[in-house]
């Protein structure tokens, strides 16, 4: 079943550790230029944006000669079809479309943008042959590396580290503005988009003639219509491909489209004549098919209406916004395209008749943000109360989401407090255990200059986004942290605090988006790198809302939820990676972040494409398609202790269970197979003094945790506690490490997963 594509990835090599790969686990790599001379590779980057600089215009002109020689609506509709959909089988597998993501949402946007360049009397009337849909397939793709590599060729100016620090946040924020669309799953981005207009869905009627929430239903049943349509065409393709013999391949051809004339006797007879063979005459028939392919994605108001339940005049009012016509872009500047085009926010194109085209209805939820501000952008008053709306949405969603994920979590919201004249305000402050989370919630929009590269906007973006809610967080952090350590003073210092500080032992902070912002939300170390965000200041870690909303439903027990937003904000301080944040999520189910030294390596982690598992799940259920889940990888002593851990639910159980998380699924797997061989040690020798009873797992030096497994008898009980605290005692006088949880297990008794566990410290509070 043909679907619309829900993720698009900037594929790019990177420079990675040169180690050996463990079998299912992470490959490290050594990048193939890291041996070079760094002049030697900047030389040659600079050759390739020359090359690429002299060669753009001409790509540019060739794609554009190519698409005045054909049907302009067909031509969108071949590669909008055979380009950007794939498929999904019943078991959820899903298959790619002709390019996989080489070809992508992105080029069809050129196209349709360079297309409505041609005035209406100009348009080919040809039909776009095979080896022409081919052509464009090939010239596409080239031409965006064109625009994007030209730029190479600005290497060769000098630069300070700073300067070139800002120059790579440029050029990340171009190559995800040119390439990079869907900020979330479809259902997702869908429910996100009328929570948020729902509300306020009057002010859109009258703004733009239809309500919000309306338009997002047209735009999903497009969406729908579409899929219905092209699998309805295949159907009819299907039971003529399935035939052996030509003649049977017509016959069943025209039996599925009755209003053709029957010319089987003719074709068969042409094709004896000219050597047709069967595989020639199914690419054939599937050129005629495409000849009405335009007519899939055309439609009027009258039809939307009958369709939607929506009236004519209101549907009719949104496509005219959101609509450009032939000929409109004749002015514009094609080069700007690739970095402000106009289908970004005007997806549908305006016929003659009242008919209306428009082959990706997903670029409306791609750009449903900007297109929802440019509605109401000549409305002051309109634009304050979706302004305000978004606010208001993002920490009541934000809350919502925090209160399913945490059922009977400790949660206030508008907490205020004062530091000497000044009084801030907390958005949201939610107690899991012995663990507070502050979150701050952030609803600015991401404005078009930012997302082109324009310096000054994109750095005021990154302190009123990323780095003002990670300083408030700090500050009411710090705050909480000195209540924390004077009891006697904790009323004058955050005077009627909603939660419980007795019950609190670590605080963690997390800011929230509302919209994407080129993933730098998640990849910080060019920011800091380029000053705009102080290098010693903890950054808190910034989530979009569509992907925590993913997170927090991809880890089902509270344990990772928990243990994810914790070493999430360790990764802020000293990883360097490459990835959004379901690539960091697909990193976690693979390795819980847990990779020993490597984390504080200073080496490079390319962490793109992590996510594939991630998103054929939730492809798969976009179709209804109910597949496994994405899990964490863990042994199933681990999930067991950590399950029985949470169920007992008693005070800083959320501590033990950091403690567990942090622990490797290789060293689980160790520890089982060692803890075997203690426990023959333990039975045979318990009664001998200082016996080897523990397996002790001593953490990388930057890591403060230490993990004990001890094993005892059911006659030597009594003694078990002692033990236990001369393992911690004994880990403290050999280590850096600042906390040890100890399990204990009676080996007689074999309580399963464990039969008592205690957390010590070096320095208790």
């Amino acid at each position: 079943m043909p679907v619309s594509k829900h993720k698009s990835k900037n594929k790019s090599h990177k420079r990675k550790v040169n180690q050996q790969a463990k079998p299912g686990g992470m490959v490290f790599m050594k990048h193939p230029f890291s041996t070079l001379p760094q002049e030697a590779v900047l030389k040659g980057l600079i050759e390739i944006g020359k090359t690429h600089q002299d060669e753009f215009p001409n790509r540019l002109a060739a794609v554009e000669a190519v698409l005045r020689s054909t049907d302009p609506l067909l031509t969108i509709s071949m590669l909008a079809t055979y380009g950007l959909l794939g498929g999904v089988d019943d078991n959820g597998h899903v298959s790619a479309s002709y390019k996989g993501e080489e070809f992508n949402q992105s080029h069809v946007e050129l196209v349709q943008a360079l297309c409505l360049r041609i005035p209406p009397a100009e348009c080919s009337r040809e039909f776009p042959r095979p080896d022409t849909i081919q052509q464009l397939f090939d010239l596409l793709p080239d031409l965006g590396e064109a625009y994007y590599q030209r730029r190479f060729s600005q290497l060769q100016d000098e630069r300070s580290d700073e300067n070139r620090a800002v120059m790579l946040i440029q050029e990340e924020l171009r190559l995800h503005t040119q390439i990079v669309r869907n900020w979330g799953y479809l259902s997702r981005v869908v429910g996100i988009a009328k929570r948020l207009c729902a509300p306020i869905d009057d002010v859109f009627r009258v703004a733009v003639g239809m309500r919000a929430t309306s338009m997002i239903e047209i735009f999903t049943h497009l969406i729908q219509r579409h899929d219905r349509l092209v699998n309805r065409r295949l159907g009819r393709l299907r039971p003529a491909f399935i035939e052996n013999t030509i003649a049977g391949m017509l016959d069943a051809y025209h039996k599925a489209n009755p209003h053709l004339e029957n010319s089987t006797a003719k074709m068969v007879s042409f094709a004896g004549e000219q050597g047709i063979t069967l595989e020639h005459m199914k690419f054939m028939l599937l050129s005629h098919s495409d000849l009405s392919l335009s007519d899939t994605y055309t439609f009027d108001a009258e039809t939307l209406a009958k369709e939607t339940g929506l009236e004519v005049p209101s549907i009719t009012s949104a496509l005219d916004r959101l609509s450009v016509g032939f000929g409109d872009l004749t002015d514009k500047n094609p080069e700007h395209f690739f970095l402000t085009n106009p289908v970004w926010t005007k997806p549908v194109v305006k016929l003659a008749g009242g008919q209306y085209f428009c082959a990706m209805p997903q670029v409306f939820f791609s750009f449903v943000f900007p297109i929802l501000a440019e509605l109401l952008g000549s409305n002051g008053s309109s634009m304050k109360k979706y302004e305000k709306r978004r606010a208001e949405f993002l920490e009541s969603d934000i809350r919502e989401l925090f209160e399913k994920a945490f059922p009977g979590c400790e949660i206030s919201t508008g907490y205020r407090w004062r530091e000497d004249t000044d009084e801030y305000e907390n958005d949201l402050m939610v107690r899991v255990d012995s663990h507070l989370i502050l979150v701050e919630a952030k609803s600015h929009s991401i404005s078009w200059p930012a997302l082109r590269g324009a310096p000054d906007r994109a750095r005021r973006h990154v302190k009123e986004i990323l780095l003002d809610p990670s300083i408030q967080s700090l500050r009411l952090a710090t705050r909480v942290t000195q209540a924390l350590a004077d009891k006697n003073n904790r009323e004058s210092l955050l005077p009627h605090f909603p939660a419980s500080l007795d019950q609190v032992r670590t605080v963690l902070r997390l800011s929230v988006t509302l919209e994407d912002f080129a993933t730098l939300q998640t990849t910080l170390h060019h920011a800091k790198k380029a000053n705009w965000i102080p290098s010693d200041h903890p950054i808190a870690p910034c989530i979009l809302l569509a992907d925590l909303e993913v997170v927090f439903d991809i880890l089902e027990s509270t344990p990772h939820k928990i243990h994810y937003l914790k070493r999430r904000a360790d990764l802020e301080a000293h990883f360097d990676y490459k990835g959004d944040e379901l690539d960091l999520l697909g990193f976690y189910l693979q390795s819980g972040f847990n990779v020993g030294d490597a984390e504080y390596s200073g080496h490079h982690f390319a962490l793109v494409s992590m996510s594939k598992s991630i998103d054929r799940y939730y492809t798969a259920l976009e179709e209804g398609i109910v597949t496994t889940k994405p899990a964490p990888k863990m042994t199933r002593w681990w999930k067991d202790m950590c399950a029985k851990i949470e169920a007992r639910d008693f005070h800083q159980w959320s501590d033990i269970a950091n403690v567990l998380l942090g622990v490797s699924f290789e060293d689980q797997e160790t520890i089982t197979k060692k803890f075997k061989k203690i426990a023959k040690n333990v039975h045979k020798n318990w009664r001998k003094p200082n016996h080897n009873c523990a397996i002790i797992l001593i953490p990388p030096k930057e890591r403060s945790d230490t993990l004990a497994v001890v094993a005892f008898k059911e006659r030597d009980k009594d003694d078990r506690h002692t033990r236990m605290q001369n393992v911690a005692a004994e880990v403290f006088e050999k280590s850096h490490t600042e906390r040890c949880l100890v399990i204990g297990i009676n080996i007689d008794k074999m309580h399963y997963p464990y039969s008592l566990v205690a957390v010590y410290y070096r320095h208790p509070q």
